[in-house]
C-alpha cells in the first residue's frame, strides 16, 4: 500500500509542476513585450543611415518619417490598451491564485475520486497474497491466511451487501474445512441471493458438512428447490442423488445421477466417477428385496469404550470435538460409520452401526473387519491435522459382539 501511494504521489506532483509552470509563465509574458518608443528609435536610426548613404532624397525622407510616426502612434494606442487590460491588479493575480488553488485541491480531489471509484482493497489483498507466497513455514502461511480472512470479514462488516465477498469468504472457510464459519458466510450470501439455484446448493452443501454429511431437513429442501429452478444443474443433480441415497431411495439416486452423467464427455474423469457411483447404487438395489428395501440398518455394530490417556489431559479443553469412526482397512478413508462427541463426555461408550453411514452403499455391514479411530480435533472438522490427539485400533471384527477399548494416546505430528 505504501509503495502505491508513493508512486501515485510522485505522478500527482509531476502533473502539478507542469500545470503551475504553464500558468506562471503566461502571467509573466507581458514583461517581454517591446514598447513603441524602442521600435521608433530603432527604425529612425535605420532611416538616418539610409540618408547618410544617399539612398533617399529629402522629399522621400520627410514622407518616410511621417508614415513612421503615424504607424508607431497606432501601434502605441493598441499596445497601451492591451497593457491596461493585462496589467490590471485582478488580471495579474489570476494565474497565481489558480496555481495555489490547484496545489490545495487537486491532491484531495484525486484521493477522493480513487476512494469512490477505485478498489483500494485490491491493493491490500495483493500485499497479503505476496505475504502468503513469501511464507517459508506452514505456521507463517497459516498466519497469512488468517490475516486475509480477518481483513475480508472486516470489509464485509462495512459492506454487508457484497454478495461476491460473502461467496469468497464461504469458499475460503470451506476449503479450510472450517464449516461453522463457512455457514455464517453462506447464510449472508443466501440472504442476498435467495432465488439463485447455485447459492441454494452451496448453502445445502455447507449445511450438510456442519451436520456430519447428513442432508436430512433443510439441506434437502434447498436442493429440491434448486432442482426446480435448474433441472440440469450439475451440482444439484449430484447432491440430490446423495440425499436420496441417505433416505434409502436408491432408484431415485440412480435417476438423478443418470441425468447427470450424460452431461459429460465419454472419456472424461467426471463421467467415470459418476458412473462408478451409479454402479454401486445398482449393486445395492439388486441386493435389497422388496421386504427389506427401506431397511438399511443391519445387525452389524461395534461397541467402543473411548478414553483419554492421563498424560494428555492437560492438553485438551472440555469443549473440543471428538470424532469416533470406523473406516475400511483396505479402501478409501471415508467413514463407514461416524459419531461426534466432546472431550467433556470422556470416558464414553458408543455404538457404531449402519445408521451412521455416510453412504449406504459403503456401510459397516459390508465389511468383516474395520479400523477404529477416535480423534480430538483442534479445528472442529473431521480432517486430521497436526496437533490433533488420536487413538487407533487397526483391526476390529464387525460381528465381535463385545465392547472394545480405544485409548487416545498420541498426537498427530
Amino acid at each position: 500500500m505504501l509503495n502505491f501511494w508513493l508512486i501515485a504521489g510522485s505522478m500527482l506532483t509531476l502533473a502539478l509542476v507542469v500545470i503551475i509552470t504553464v500558468l506562471l509563465k503566461n502571467s509573466d509574458k507581458n514583461s517581454n513585450e517591446e514598447f513603441p518608443s524602442d521600435i521608433y528609435k530603432q527604425q529612425l536610426d535605420e532611416l538616418e543611415t539610409d540618408i547618410e548613404n544617399g539612398l533617399l532624397s529629402e522629399t522621400e525622407v520627410e514622407s518616410a518619417k511621417k508614415e513612421l510616426q503615424l504607424s508607431i502612434l497606432n501601434q502605441d494606442n493598441t499596445i497601451e490598451k492591451q497593457m491596461s487590460e493585462n496589467t490590471s491588479p485582478t488580471k495579474s493575480k489570476i494565474p497565481k491564485v489558480t496555481a495555489v488553488i490547484l496545489m490545495m485541491l487537486l491532491p484531495l480531489f484525486a484521493v477522493e475520486l480513487y476512494q469512490s471509484l477505485g478498489r483500494p482493497e485490491l491493493i491490500e489483498q495483493k500485499e497479503l497474497l505476496e505475504e502468503f507466497h513469501n511464507a517459508q513455514t506452514e505456521e507463517e502461511k497459516a498466519t497469512a491466511i488468517e490475516k486475509m480472512l480477518v481483513r475480508m470479514e472486516q470489509r464485509l462488516e462495512s459492506t454487508p451487501d457484497d454478495a461476491d465477498g460473502w461467496l469468497m469468504l464461504a469458499n475460503s472457510y470451506t476449503s479450510l474445512e472450517r464449516y461453522p464459519q463457512a455457514l455464517i458466510a453462506v447464510e449472508n450470501l443466501y440472504r442476498l441471493k435467495s432465488d439463485d439455484a447455485s447459492v441454494m446448493l452451496r448453502y445445502a452443501d455447507i449445511l450438510s458438512m456442519v451436520n456430519n454429511g447428513k442432508f436430512e431437513g433443510k439441506p434437502t429442501d434447498l436442493i429440491n428447490e434448486a432442482i426446480k429452478l435448474e433441472p440440469t444443474n450439475n451440482s444439484g443433480l449430484w447432491l440430490a442423488g446423495l440425499a436420496a441415497i441417505q433416505r434409502g431411495e436408491i432408484q431415485t439416486a440412480i435417476d438423478y445421477w443418470e441425468s447427470l452423467v450424460i452431461q459429460f464427455e465419454e472419456d472424461s474423469e467426471s463421467r467415470q466417477q459418476i458412473q462408478h457411483y451409479i454402479n454401486l447404487a445398482r449393486e445395492q438395489l439388486v441386493e435389497t428385496d422388496d421386504s427389506t428395501k427401506s431397511e438399511l440398518v443391519s445387525d452389524a455394530k461395534i461397541q467402543v469404550n473411548v478414553k483419554l490417556s492421563e498424560s494428555l489431559l492437560s492438553q485438551v479443553n472440555d469443549d473440543e470435538t471428538i470424532f469416533i469412526y470406523a473406516t475400511a482397512i483396505d479402501g478409501p478413508p471415508i467413514p463407514l460409520a461416524i459419531l461426534r462427541k466432546q472431550v467433556s463426555d470422556l470416558p464414553v461408550q458408543v455404538t457404531l452401526d449402519d445408521s451412521m453411514s455416510m453412504l449406504p452403499s459403503n456401510r459397516l455391514s459390508k465389511h468383516k473387519q474395520v479400523k477404529l479411530i477416535a480423534r480430538i480435533s483442534r479445528s472442529g472438522h473431521p480432517k486430521p491435522e497436526p496437533g490433533d490427539l488420536e487413538g487407533i485400533i487397526d483391526s476390529v471384527k464387525t460381528d465381535l459382539g463385545e465392547a472394545v477399548n480405544l485409548l487416545i494416546d498420541k498426537q498427530i505430528q
